[in-house]
C-alpha cells in the first residue's frame, strides 16, 4: 500500500476527538498504518536575518519526508510564524504546497518593536514527531518606536537607534566566503564590480552532464553592516535533521493529528439544543462565497463531530457553515481552533546594537521610506490563482435579467421570463423552488433543488421567492438530479445578487460565520528596468537593498540564466542560492560582488 493510501485509510477509520482537530487510534490496523506513514520536515530559505520596519521578508518552503528526504507528497498545506521571545506570534502564514513547495512574504509593520524573534516551519501532521520544526532567527530594528531596550547593548543609554544606539560592524569572516559551486550546481556572474543601475547576469549550470533536476530559491540583497544571526543553509539543514524521525510511538487510544494531504482540515461539532435530539449523521454543509461555487456537505459521527477538507482554491476569507435538515434550528454549530504548536524552551539569538554604525542604520530606513512612497509606480503584482469549475460543472442554464423586463419579486421573474423553475409547496406545506428535470416528476417526491445564492447554501426558498428581483443580477440552473454527501437535490438553482451581499442577511442560530487565514498568495515581484523602453523610470529614486527574489527556480538544459539591474545603492552584495535536487542533495551557493 502507497503513503496515500495509507494515509487515506487513516482518515477514513480514526474517529475524531469531540470538538479537538486529533483522531483516535482505535485498532491494530489504524495503529500499524499511522506508524507506516513518514514524518515530515521543514526548510525555509528567507532573505535576511535582519529586518526593519518598512521591509519584506520573503521566504521559500521546503517540504520533505524523513525516510528517504525526497520531496513530500504527503502534506498540502505549512505553516510558518513570525513568534517573538514570549512566544507571541507576530503572524501565522498558511502556505499552500505543490509537489511539497511553497512560498510567502510578509511586510513588517511600524506596530512591531526591535526584538529578537524566531521564524518558525512545520506541518499539521509534524505535531505528533517530537520536536522537529525548522526554527531561524531573525532581529528587527524599529526605529520608528522610542522603546529600544530589547537591543541596546548593556552599556548604552535608552535612546533612539537614530540617536545613540547603533549597531557593531563585527562579521563573521565564515559569513564571506564564496561557495560558488555546491553538489554540481555551478553559479557565474558577468563582472564581479558593477556601477549604479547596471545590467547583472546570474548563470546557474550544471558541473557534469548528468542533468540532474531540482528546486531552488535565490535572494540577492546588500550585505549587513553588522553582526547578524547565520542562516541556516540548505547544507545545514541536512546535517541537522538528518535522522530518520518517524511519528512518535503511539499506542492504541492514542490521539493524532492527520496530515492535510488534500488540502485545509476544518473540523467542528454540531450541538443540540435539547438532549433528546441525536448527534449522529447530522448533515452539515459548507459555503464559501465567491463566483465558483463551492458547497461540501458532510454528516457528523456519533459525537457530532465534523471534518471538511477544503482542496479548491478559494478567494473569500469567510466561510459559512449551516446544520441542513427540517430540524435544523434546534442545533448550533461550533469549529474547532486550529492547533496550536508547542515549542520548546528556544533560544533566541542575542542581537544587540551599540553606537558603531549610525549612517548605515539611518542610511537604510530613509531607503526603506523612499522606496515604499514609490510602492505605486513599482508594485508587485499578486497572481490570484485561477478559480475552478463549480462543483456543478457547467451545463448551466443563465438567465441575466437586465436582458429582460424587470419585475418586482423573484416569484414573478421565474414565472415571465425563466423557462424551467417554478414553485410548489412541499409536504409541510412550505413554499419551494422546483426545476423541470430530464426524468419525471414525482409530485409526492419531497427532494427539492440546492438553492444557492452569492456562492451560499439558502434552505429558507420563501425568503428568495418574495426576494426582491431588482437586486438580482442573475438565475442560473441545472436541470440534473445532484447527490451531496447523504442529502439529494432535484437539480440546482443559482442566484447571483447584483451587489454579491446575499450572505450579510443570513443570521440564523443554525448558520455559523468563519473568518479564515487564506493560504498566501503566489506574487510577481516587480523587476526594475533600465533600458530604452524605460526611460520615464530614470528620474524616479531606486533605493533597493533587495535587488532579486526568485522562490521557486530550476535549471533547464544544464544552465538556466537570471537578470536583474542595481540599484543607487552602493556597497557589498551577496547572492545566496538555497535549495534541493528531487533525491533531497542540498545545494547552498554564496557569491559577492560590489557596486560603486
Amino acid at each position: 500500500m502507497n503513503i496515500k493510501s495509507l494515509v487515506y485509510s487513516l482518515f477514513i477509520l480514526t474517529s475524531i476527538l469531540q470538538a479537538q482537530r486529533q483522531s483516535v487510534l482505535n485498532n491494530a490496523e489504524e495503529l500499524s498504518g499511522y506508524n507506516q506513514i513518514p514524518q515530515e520536515k521543514v526548510y525555509i530559505h528567507y532573505n535576511t536575518t535582519v529586518l526593519f520596519a518598512g521591509e519584506y521578508l520573503h521566504y521559500s518552503v521546503f517540504c520533505f519526508n524523513t525516510v528517504d528526504n525526497a520531496i513530500s507528497n504527503i502534506s498540502k498545506i505549512a505553516y510558518v510564524e513570525l513568534v517573538n521571545e514570549k512566544g507571541k506570534a507576530v503572524f501565522k502564514h498558511k502556505i499552500k504546497l505543490e509537489k511539497g513547495l511553497g512560498q510567502g512574504d510578509f511586510f513588517l509593520p511600524v506596530a512591531v518593536p526591535s526584538g529578537n524573534y524566531k521564524l518558525i516551519g512545520y506541518t499539521q501532521w509534524m505535531l505528533n514527531a517530537d520536536n522537529n520544526f525548522f526554527y531561524g532567527d531573525i532581529s528587527i530594528i524599529n526605529p520608528y518606536q522610542g522603546d529600544q531596550k530589547e537591543i541596546l547593548s548593556a552599556q548604552q543609554p535608552l535612546d533612539s537607534i537614530t540617536e545613540s544606539s547603533l549597531v557593531s560592524t563585527q562579521t563573521n569572516p565564515l559569513e564571506n566566503a564564496s561557495i560558488s559551486e555546491s553538489n554540481g550546481i555551478k553559479l557565474s556572474i558577468n563582472a564581479k564590480v558593477f556601477q549604479k543601475r547596471s545590467h547583472v547576469v546570474l548563470t546557474m549550470g550544471q558541473t557534469n552532464s548528468s542533468n540532474r533536476s531540482g528546486s531552488y530559491s535565490v535572494s540577492v540583497r546588500k550585505k549587513n553592516a553588522f553582526n547578524t544571526a547565520k542562516s541556516i543553509t540548505a547544507k545545514d539543514f541536512s546535517e541537522l535533521y538528518a535522522t530518520d524521525k518517524k511519528s512518535g510511538p503511539k499506542s492504541l487510544g492514542a490521539s493524532v493529528f492527520l496530515p492535510e494531504m488534500r488540502g485545509e482540515l476544518l473540523y467542528g461539532r454540531v450541538i443540540p439544543k435539547q438532549t433528546d435530539l441525536k448527534e449522529k449523521l447530522v448533515n452539515v454543509s459548507l459555503s464559501i462565497p465567491g463566483k465558483t461555487n463551492d458547497v461540501k456537505v458532510v454528516s457528523t459521527d456519533e459525537k457530532g463531530v465534523f471534518v471538511f477538507n477544503i482542496d479548491k482554491v478559494y478567494k473569500s476569507n469567510e466561510v459559512i457553515l449551516q446544520v441542513l435538515g427540517e430540524q435544523r434550528d434546534k442545533y448550533t454549530i461550533t469549529l474547532s481552533e486550529a492547533p496550536e504548536a508547542n515549542y520548546p524552551k528556544m533560544e533566541f539569538y542575542k542581537f544587540k546594537i551599540t553606537r558603531a554604525v549610525e549612517k548605515d542604520i539611518v542610511n537604510r530606513s530613509v531607503s526603506n521610506q523612499v522606496e515604499n512612497s514609490f510602492f505605486n509606480i513599482k508594485p508587485d503584482t499578486i497572481q490570484e490563482p485561477k478559480e475552478g469549475i463549480s462543483f456543478y460543472g457547467s451545463k448551466l442554464e443563465t438567465y441575466l435579467l437586465d436582458d429582460y423586463t424587470r419585475f418586482s419579486t423573484v416569484k414573478e421573474t421565474i414565472v415571465e421570463v425563466v423557462n424551467g423553475v417554478f414553485t410548489r409547496r412541499n409536504n409541510a406545506g412550505e413554499k419551494v423552488f422546483a426545476i423541470r428535470g430530464y426524468y419525471p416528476t414525482q409530485e409526492n417526491y419531497d427532494f427539492v433543488p440546492l438553492l444557492i445564492v452569492d456562492g451560499v447554501v439558502v434552505q429558507e426558498h420563501e425568503d428568495i421567492i418574495n426576494y426582491d428581483a431588482r437586486k438580482v443580477k442573475s438565475i442560473s440552473f441545472i436541470r440534473d438530479r445532484y447527490f451531496l454527501g447523504t442529502k439529494v437535490f432535484e437539480g440546482i438553482l443559482i442566484l447571483e445578487t447584483i451587489d454579491e451581499d446575499y450572505t450579510e442577511t443570513l443570521n440564523k442560530s443554525y448558520i455559523l460565520k468563519k473568518e479564515l487565514i487564506r493560504p498566501q498568495l503566489q506574487k510577481k515581484h516587480y523587476r526594475q528596468q533600465y533600458t530604452a523602453e524605460s526611460k520615464a523610470y530614470d528620474r524616479i529614486p531606486d533605493y533597493r537593498y533587495q535587488l532579486l527574489w526568485k522562490p521557486n527556480i530550476t535549471i533547464e538544459k544544464q544552465k538556466t540564466t537570471h537578470k536583474f539591474f542595481t540599484s543607487d545603492i552602493t556597497g557589498d552584495f551577496e547572492i545566496c542560492i538555497e535549495g534541493f535536487e528531487n533525491d533531497g542533495t542540498p545545494i547552498s551557493i554564496k557569491e559577492y560582488f560590489t557596486v560603486e
